[in-house]
């Protein structure tokens, strides 16, 4: 038999309650925070949610940002939270969008490159995550999205540093996820494949001479990884952060969703 009164009851009821409204996708009255803003994808997130209705506030190391940060280091991840706070009065969605590359075979990849990729893709998701706790759950709706990759599932040859940090970003998610439920705060990931953004491109040239062919014929390869021979739009990537920050979505937890035309399939 179900049982269907006393305490433990009126305390479910009462969790439930507290909820946000399930479905919708507006943003509207809510503040996030975007970081990586001004690369192809990020600016593609804060138009995304901006047309949702939040009010965004960008944040990159350089560029074009509302604000710029080191989001490699623990003292510049608290100073843009508490900088969006105190502007705003609220922050109600993070998007960890930074991130940086190096190319290099394992036996030879430098000391200094491993640390800046590892710093920037999965030390700063974790300082920004605990700068951001206390705010982002003081209320049941708090929402953050990280931007992983598809490299947290497979090998990339050549990118260890990004490829370990990416696995990671998976481990810091899930963690945050089964903590945050408490407190009605989602956080979930996106894995988007090859993208035609300015961290690609810079890639190219390397490529073409590892492998002694031009760079029209790598940027081939790429699409052909991707089932339909195309790259994916960062608008559609975007598309999903901004489903994954509504609240339509509220009972999505922990989960990193390939956005990669199936190529991981």
């Amino acid at each position: 038999m179900t049982k269907t009164s006393g305490p433990e009851f009126r305390k479910s009821a009462e969790r439930h309650e507290q909820q946000p409204h399930v479905g919708g996708w507006s943003l509207e009255g809510r503040v996030a925070l975007v970081t990586g803003a001004t690369g192809g994808l990020g600016k593609a997130i804060v138009t995304e949610l901006r047309e949702r209705g939040a009010d965004v506030y960008g944040v990159d190391i350089a560029g074009d940002a509302i604000f710029h940060a080191d989001l490699s280091t623990a003292e510049g991840n608290r100073r843009m939270v508490s900088q969006v706070i105190e502007t705003a009065g609220r922050l109600d969605i993070l998007v960890l969008n930074a991130g940086c590359q190096f190319v290099a075979p394992l036996h030879e990849f430098p000391d200094a490159e491993w640390e800046r990729v590892r710093s920037v893709a999965l030390d700063g998701p974790f300082f920004a995550l605990k700068a951001a706790w206390r705010e982002l759950t003081k209320s049941p709706g708090g929402r953050v999205v990280v931007t992983a990759s598809v490299s947290s599932f497979t090998a990339a040859v050549q990118k260890a540093a990004y490829t370990a940090a990416k696995h990671g970003v998976l481990g810091l998610v899930r963690v945050a996820a089964r903590e945050g439920a408490a407190h009605g705060l989602t956080v979930n990931a996106v894995a988007p494949g090859w993208m035609d953004t300015g961290m690609l491109r810079g890639q190219l040239e390397g490529a073409a001479a590892r492998k002694g062919i031009s760079t029209d014929e790598v940027i081939a390869q790429m699409r052909a990884w991707q089932p339909g021979d195309r790259f994916v739009d960062v608008r559609e990537v975007a598309a999903t952060i901004g489903f994954l920050a509504s609240p339509g979505a509220s009972a999505i937890n922990g989960v990193c969703l390939p956005i990669d035309l199936g190529a991981t399939a």
